[in-house]
């Protein structure tokens, strides 16, 4: 009877510990699963920017730090790849400059990223035209812009935020660009792009494969970079000595 109470209670115990390691799971966003794109490293930064609200809003610029991400889906691409770029932006320094409240899916962002290292240039991305609704004089939700590019050098090549811009479309047509006040932001990503191997494609072809000793053989090669014979390297001439 004791045997068979302790069996139950070593059960509930683990029925315990097995449900407390879900809710942990749960509650954590999946905290015991690996996490996606392990090896990429992506970190999000902080930089100064300068907003400048539409004029209708008669307001000055705005001075802010934007919080901000860069994310790819090839972190070591080979050169002629092309690879995704998102441009994430979980703070814009921007806020709401009226008193009235936006509707949903009445805001598109813009945006660059800004190469570096291997790779120097731009990238353009672009947004959905999707939000929750803002409240007037609230803070802009986070957003998140796409982009590509092509990998061009082989190298480390970093990826930071650069300017951005917040464009509504509701009663009318209002952009509020947001400018990096000391560019370059701080590097978020970096991708290491490969040289691309080249096959070899050189080949020889004999005219005889097998022969008695002392055989010619012609000997035919195909594939092979021409290597002009400079006169210095050409066998010297020998001459017959003369007769007496």
């Amino acid at each position: 009877m004791a045997l068979n109470r302790s069996r139950a209670a070593a059960r509930r115990r683990r029925w315990t510990a097995a449900l407390g390691v879900t809710a942990l799971a749960v509650a954590g966003g999946g905290a015991l699963a690996a996490p996606a794109g392990a090896t990429t490293t992506a970190q999000a930064v902080e930089f100064q920017t300068r907003c400048v609200p539409p004029p209708i809003a008669q307001i000055p610029p705005i001075e802010g730090a934007t919080t901000a991400q860069i994310t790819v889906d090839k972190p070591s691409p080979k050169v002629g790849e092309t690879v995704t770029v998102t441009y994430t932006i979980t703070k814009p320094a921007a806020s709401n400059p009226v008193d009235l409240a936006l509707p949903a899916d009445i805001m598109t962002p813009t945006g660059k990223v800004v190469l570096g290292g291997a790779q120097s240039g731009t990238v353009t991305v672009t947004g959905p035209k999707k939000n929750p609704p803002v409240p007037g004089k609230g803070s802009f939700p986070a957003f998140s812009m796409t982009g590509t590019f092509t990998a061009t050098e082989a190298g480390s090549i970093t990826l930071s935020p650069g300017d951005y811009n917040i464009h509504t479309s509701y009663l009318m047509e209002l952009d509020t660009p947001c400018t990096v006040l000391n560019p370059p932001a701080p590097v978020s990503e970096t991708v290491v792009a490969s040289p691309v191997t080249s096959p070899n494609l050189r080949a020889l072809q004999l005219d005889n494969a097998s022969g008695d000793p002392g055989v010619r053989v012609t000997v035919t090669g195909s594939k092979f970079s021409p290597s002009p014979r400079s006169p210095s390297s050409a066998a010297p001439e020998r001459r017959r000595p003369p007769t007496r």
